[in-house]
């Protein structure tokens, strides 16, 4: 059968189930089914259901997944997101537009400490996204900060996505994290630029009273009350990055780490709220759990239909420039984003195009960025932008505000990930740089 015949059907059942309403982890898993039953019988998706597919699940590097969300969890029930945005907006009151600046870098920082952008932007936007409106600041471009600052928790490390990248790619998981930290920070550095030019050359965007007096007192005390938060990310990271504890190590020690902060040091989690936040860290570990696991039934029916070798096979033939391929492969991505979530777009893709990449000669960790930051532009794009209903169900303001807010963000992303493929070293000079555990 020709493959574009093949990757037709494939697709257009799998769009057909996620149409109907299926829930994408039956809709991954069923699709994946279809494809072993086509390839090899009636009978052999039962045995890779119940026996390779469990046997995968348990695969080591994914038991980081579940302690990551807890450590999230805790930080969440502790009320760090209102220490991280007084601690911002300290620091960054001189600057134009101070509070959605302030949303963005505290953003940055509890996306380093929870690995999940639903949760950034829902911590951080149901704090400072109310202030904003009280005080009468522009809420269009404040919600497209915090929908922007809250998909940094794809690329800031510890990120769940490099985790599934890394498992189903067999790349090491503590490199992704590392190669991650520059290309957050640049984003970081990027969205408050844009910010500070757009409140200069457009001052009437917030009030006057924006720019109050520098209090070095309230700044250092601010300071006093996110420490915690620093030690927190600075066991996580650098004991990775010195090769101390390896990624799924780390986040059992975060999550205890978080557990004696919230309760002894912050004091901002009870046995009750710490008990709240091990029922959630369950659910949301089950649900990523089920898509995990479709993901890997679809994955042995692509391989099994051989789609993945035809493709490259064809990459191949048509004797394309690789950089050519890459740019269609993030074009590829980008329409993908406009459909899907990017836990379904990572499981769906990274099976079919790994092999390309990597027959390509690409740097498997330099193409998780570049994935990544694609799945980043999938939150806060429409009509599926996951981090677009969550602000808008936060603010209850129209749609339309919250995409146009967030557009010119999209775009800075659009142009990080373009820039890092013209300069890879932003992706892989610091994990070159780490020690080998």
């Amino acid at each position: 059968m020709p493959i574009g015949l093949l990757a037709f059907i494939v697709a257009a059942g799998l769009l057909s189930l996620i149409l109907l309403g299926l829930p994408i982890a039956f809709a991954l898993g069923m699709t994946g089914m279809a494809g072993i039953v086509a390839a090899t019988g009636p009978t052999a998706w039962i045995d890779f259901a119940g026996g390779a597919a469990l046997h995968n699940l348990s695969h080591f590097g994914l038991l980081a997944i579940p302690l990551f969300v807890l450590m999230g969890a805790y930080i969440t029930e502790s009320g760090m997101g209102p220490r991280l945005i007084d601690f911002a907006s300290q620091w960054f009151r001189r600057f134009p537009g101070y509070l959605h600046t302030a949303s963005i870098v505290a953003c940055g920082i509890f996306a380093s400490m929870s690995g999940s952008s639903i949760a950034t932007a829902a911590a951080i936007g149901g704090v400072i996204l109310p202030e904003m409106k009280r005080r009468g600041h522009n809420m269009r471009f404040g919600m497209g900060a915090v929908a922007a600052g809250g998909t940094l928790g794809i690329i800031i490390p510890p990120s769940n996505a490099f985790i599934i990248y890394g498992v189903l790619t067999e790349t090491s998981i503590g490199k992704l994290f590392i190669a991650g930290v520059l290309p957050g920070i640049l984003l970081v550095v990027l969205f408050v630029a844009f910010n500070s030019i757009l409140f200069t050359v457009k001052p009437d965007l917030n009030p006057r009273k924006e720019h109050a007096a520098v209090d070095w007192g309230a700044r250092l005390a601010s300071l006093r009350r996110i420490w915690t938060g620093l030690v927190l990310i600075f066991a996580v990271i650098g004991g990775i990055f010195f090769g101390v504890v390896t990624p799924t190590e780390a986040a059992a020690l975060g999550a205890l780490v978080a557990l004696i902060l919230g309760m002894y040091v912050l004091r901002g989690l009870s046995w009750r709220s710490a008990h709240k936040a091990a029922i959630s860290a369950v659910q949301i570990t089950a649900m990523v759990g089920f898509i995990i696991y479709g993901g890997l039934i679809l994955g042995r029916g692509l391989a099994l239909l051989q789609l993945s070798q035809e493709l490259v096979g064809l990459v191949e033939h048509a004797d394309l420039n690789r950089w050519t391929v890459m740019i269609l492969i993030n074009l590829f991505l980008l329409f993908l984003g406009l459909l899907l979530d990017a836990a379904a777009i990572t499981l769906i893709t990274i099976p079919l195009l790994f092999p390309v990449i990597d027959s390509l000669g690409f740097d498997p960790v330099w193409f998780g960025i570049v994935f990544s930051l694609n799945m980043e532009l999938a939150l806060i794009t429409p009509p599926v932008g996951i981090n677009l209903f969550v602000i808008k169900g936060i603010t209850g303001e129209k749609m339309k505000d919250v995409i146009l807010g967030a557009a010119p963000y999209a775009g800075i992303v659009a142009a990080v990930i373009a820039l890092i493929m013209v300069f890879p070293g932003i992706a892989t000079w610091l994990p070159d740089q780490m020690f080998e555990f």
